[in-house]
């Protein structure tokens, strides 16, 4: 079960959410031929206006054409644009991933992450957007295997299991400067992690550069093809460099529902070695409930022994609920 304290700040942060998709979303953003800032120059970026008119035809950058089919529900509209990281949609989402069994551990763990993309125009037409995606993850972690010497020169006759532990993991903002092309769309960008993990365990307690690229190709009727990367490059000596990938393969079904590969990152540590690569399944549906539109997807993974080195989950399953707010 996990902690008082855990189960409080998860609680609050679901709240958070909820009543900063609330704000954002009353928000009556309005944009002028000649934007300008308090200096009197023109604005370079701008927030993505809400459109509730919104259709998949104006972001998905695939010649006009929709992957998802149609949907009275207005779901299949928003399917494609909720599974491409490219997209310009407005995204406040609860993601929880509990963990049975994980290597070189025991007890299960759990994680739940707080996130929100939030797009932007730009006032350039290679990069007509920005989008930004920043994480935060409350975890409860497995009992790692092995003990802490605590006894005179590391004298291991005296020393204290690992235990499991709770709190917040580090947070992590990347972004994408997104330019479409006529099969798809690629974007780059900066980003960074922050070490706000409350205990050592939890994190690496070093901020770090994050550089990130995308590729997706849309071309495809009723698929999305390509892959999100990022390489974690510490700024101090105490962190360690690390390259993480996502391959993105979806399928439309139609009526809103989608199903592929999940969101999970694969991870290699360079330093190290560690590397943990799991196999995913994941099926969603994007829906309109009392006019606002939701992603409810369920994925499954499972990590092979000789798709891992070190420590990793061995499988496990995560529920995520996404609010979507679209933008033209």
């Amino acid at each position: 079960m996990l902690p008082i304290n855990c189960l409080k700040i998860t609680a609050l942060s679901a709240t958070l959410i909820f009543a900063v998709t609330g704000i954002v979303n009353g928000q009556n953003w309005s944009r002028s031929s000649h934007p300008t800032t308090e200096f009197g120059q023109a604005s370079w970026l701008e927030p993505v206006p809400n459109n509730p008119s919104f259709e998949l035809s104006s972001t998905s950058n695939n010649g006009g054409q929709r992957n998802g089919g149609q949907d009275s529900g207005g779901g299949a509209d928003l399917s494609s644009d909720a599974t491409n990281p490219t997209a310009a949609i407005k995204v406040f989402q609860l993601q929880n991933t509990f963990i049975p069994s994980t290597y070189d551990a025991s007890g299960y763990a759990n994680v739940l992450a707080l996130q929100v993309v939030l797009p932007f125009k730009t006032r350039s037409e290679f990069f007509p957007s920005w989008i930004t995606r920043t994480t935060l993850p409350i975890i409860s972690s497995a009992d790692p295997d092995g003990e802490i010497p605590i006894g005179p020169g590391n004298d291991t006759d005296f020393s204290i299991p690992l235990d499991n532990q709770a709190g917040l993991g580090d947070l992590v903002f990347i972004s994408l400067f997104n330019h479409p092309t006529k099969w798809g769309s690629w974007g780059i960008g900066p980003g960074f992690v922050a070490p706000a993990a409350t205990r050592a365990e939890l994190g690496e307690q070093s901020w770090k550069f994050t550089p990130t690229f995308a590729v997706i190709n849309t071309s495809i009727k009723t698929w999305q093809l390509g892959i999100l990367g990022m390489y974690n490059f510490p700024l101090d000596n105490r962190g360690s460099k690390s390259f993480q990938f996502q391959p993105l393969i979806v399928k439309q079904l139609g009526q809103g529902w989608y199903t592929g590969w999940g969101d999970d990152l694969w991870t290699y540590n360079s330093e190290s070695g560690n590397f943990a690569m799991p196999l995913q399944l994941r099926v969603g549906r994007v829906k309109k409930i009392r006019e606002k539109n939701y992603n409810i997807a369920v994925t499954g993974f499972y990590t092979p022994d000789d798709f891992r080195k070190g420590p990793a989950p061995e499988y496990g399953f995560k529920l995520s609920i996404s609010r979507l707010v679209p933008g033209s």
